[in-house]
Formats: structure tokens, sequence, C-alpha cells
């Protein structure tokens, strides 16, 4: 067969955040020892994509919320410059973590340093603005969505980009007429869960049904499945790819590298490389690693058309979460959750009734976690 020659090439990252094992080469610019051999993956394609997982500024004013406040310094923006990263999504749960002054800050750091920036803005319609770019004759458009958390922005402020299907959908279908390769970057889906959600599933679907050729989920910290739907890909979790090495936890250090590679007769392919996080940066995994991770991917994607295996492990997961949310919904503090874990939710049993539940779940009908506290309501009700 004859062999076709290769137009333009995209690499996609995952999550990028410094980290104390890693913050050094971030301060020294050393692009060289934090991504190793991966540079030369960088170097061999015409656009290569990130995840910025944490806000750019020097004057840092952390919001009020729950979980981590993550930001590093504005000159951390040069390692990635250093390394060929040419785009940034900051459509994620983080990128508001200093308020509309670090969101700004990271925008203007990026532009400063010719960084090209995706999924943000200093309002909603300009958060929902495409990126759109010929690259060696290929027009590729990409979008960037974040479920909704403390990072969003609205018609008057900064902020991250969310998915609203009343609009976006329509959207994803008007770029495809104008584009030959359209990639929807969704960061979103539960942490640490190697399967869609029904909801994600559903979601990620009608992405392409609406023109997508590529959907990859960030955000899980784990490498999921992967699903061939209508002779597209979607990657349900791509993992981690700077957020530093955790020992003896294989999962959080593990990520992939996508490569998308455009031929001339119009066709693309999409494939996947493994990295790992070391001690020291991060690292192409070697053959051998690869060929373990791709059978550890392709046993699991193979259940990912199984919707009763879908909805089950999903249930399964739900409850083996239910003793951390119920408290946090109900606004139990620290203490009351850490008894609660103890006594296997038996203090939300006691404090709470069924009426109150019920008058919970009604205002909880709304996006994101709601999916896991809906299903274990429903659970619950059962």
């Amino acid at each position: 067969m004859h062999k076709m020659n290769r137009k333009a090439e995209i690499i996609l990252c995952g999550d990028i955040c410094p980290t104390k094992d890693t913050s050094l080469f971030f301060e020294e610019e050393n692009a060289s020892s934090l991504f190793n051999d991966v540079i030369q993956e960088f170097n061999s394609a015409d656009l290569v994509v990130a995840n910025l997982e944490f806000v750019l500024t020097d004057t840092p004013k952390p919001i009020q919320k729950s979980g981590p406040i993550l930001y590093g310094k504005t000159n951390y923006i040069r390692v990635l410059k250093k390394a060929g990263i040419h785009l940034l999504s900051l459509a994620n749960n983080h990128i508001k973590d200093c308020g509309e002054e670090g969101v700004k800050s990271s925008m203007d750091t990026c532009l400063k340093h010719q960084i090209d920036i995706v999924g943000v803005g200093k309002n909603i319609n300009e958060a929902k603005k495409p990126f759109v770019k010929v690259v060696n004759g290929v027009k590729i458009g990409i979008l960037a969505y974040a479920e909704q958390e403390f990072n969003c922005a609205n018609d008057t402020e900064y902020g991250s980009n969310y998915f609203d299907p009343y609009e976006d959908l329509d959207a994803i279908e008007k770029l495809k007429e104008k584009v030959d390769f359209l990639l929807v970057i969704y960061h979103g889906g539960i942490e640490y869960y190697e399967y869609p959600s029904p909801l994600l599933q559903k979601k990620c679907r009608k992405f392409v049904e609406k023109g997508a050729d590529l959907v990859t989920c960030q955000h899980s910290h784990c490498i999921g499945s992967i699903e061939e739907y209508k002779d597209k890909k979607i990657i349900y979790g791509q993992g981690n790819s700077i957020f530093g090495y955790k020992e003896n936890n294989s999962s959080w250090n593990e990520g992939l590298l996508l490569k998308v590679e455009f031929y001339e007769n119009n066709t693309f392919a999409v494939h996947h490389k493994g990295i790992t996080a070391t001690q020291g940066g991060i690292r192409l995994m070697n053959a051998t690693e690869n060929i373990t991770l791709s059978k550890q991917i392709e046993e699991r994607s193979s259940k990912v058309y199984d919707s009763q295996f879908i909805m089950a492990s999903w249930i399964a997961f739900c409850k083996r979460k239910q003793e951390m949310y119920f408290p946090q919904y109900l606004g139990l503090n620290r203490y009351w959750i850490h008894l609660n874990r103890i006594l296997k939710n038996r203090v939300v049993a006691i404090l709470y009734g069924k009426k109150y539940l019920r008058s919970s779940h009604n205002i909880m009908r709304c996006e994101s976690h709601n999916e896991v506290i809906q299903t274990l309501f429903n659970q619950y009700f059962k």
C-alpha cells in the first residue's frame, strides 16, 4: 500500500501544574529536565497544545473555595515556551483560583510570550471563541470547555468557558462547517475514575454527532478508556502531563500524549504515547511500558460500549464515595465528615430525614458533581 505523506501534526498534552518536586524546573526555565525526551515529540509537531492547570500571577489573592488553590509565578510560562508549547487551554476548574485578576494575569502572560490561549476570556462571550488556525494547509478548530465550579466567566467577569448545551452544540456544528478538523477539549468528569459516567459518555458522543473529530476529557488525573464512536475517537481521561510525582501511584504518574497526523488525502489518524512522571520531570514510556499501557487501555475500552456495565460501574463508584459526598453536600464540617466516614454514613442517617434529603436533592438538579449526588440519592431512595 502506498504510504501517504504527512501534511501536519498536532500534539495534545493533558494537565500541567507545578508542584514541589518540579517548581525548581519552572523557576530555572529548565525545559530539558522538566520534559526530558518528550521535547523531541514537541519538536516534530506543528502545533503543541496543553492545559494550564494553575494561575499565572506574581500577586496571588486566593479566593474562598473548596479544594486546593493552584498558582505559580508569571515567569513559569517561559519553561512552557522553551519546551515548544504553542497553545494553552485555560478552561479548567483552577484558572479563577485567584479571582478575576488571576485570570487576566494568566491571559496577559501567555499572550506576552506569544502562546495562544483558548477557553477563557474577559466575559463568557469572549471565553466561548474557538481557536482556529491553518497548519500546513489544514484548517484546525479547537473548542475548550470546563465544568462549572469556581471558575466560570459570565456576562461581566473574566473566567473560563463552560459547556452550555443550549448554545454550544450549535456552536460545534457551525464551527465544523468552517474547518477541516475539529477538536473538543472537555475539562470534566470525575477524578480518579477510569470510565465515563453515563452523562459524560452521552455528552461526548453528542459532541461527535455535532461535528467533533476528536474529543479528549482532561481533569481526571488518571488515564481512562477510549471509545471509537462514528469513526471518531473519544478519550475518557488523558491523565496528568506535569503534576508532580507520587511514589507508588502509577495511575497519578501516567498520562497520554495524543498525536494527530494529517495526510495529503484529507484523512487523519489519532495515536497515543504514554508518558510517566519521575522524581525529575516527565519522560516518554519505553516500548515495554507502552505495550503494557496499551493492553490496559484496550481492556478498559472494550467495556465502554456496554451500557449496563457503564451504569453498574458508575453506581458502584458513587457508592464508594457516599461517605464523602453526602456530608459535604449537607454542609457538615470536616469533623463530622471524619466521624461519618468512621460510622459508615450513620451521622447523615441520624441527623437528616428523607423529607430534608428530597428537598436537597431537588435543589441539586444542576450540573457536574451533581451526577454523583443524584446517583447516590436515587440509590438511597430505592
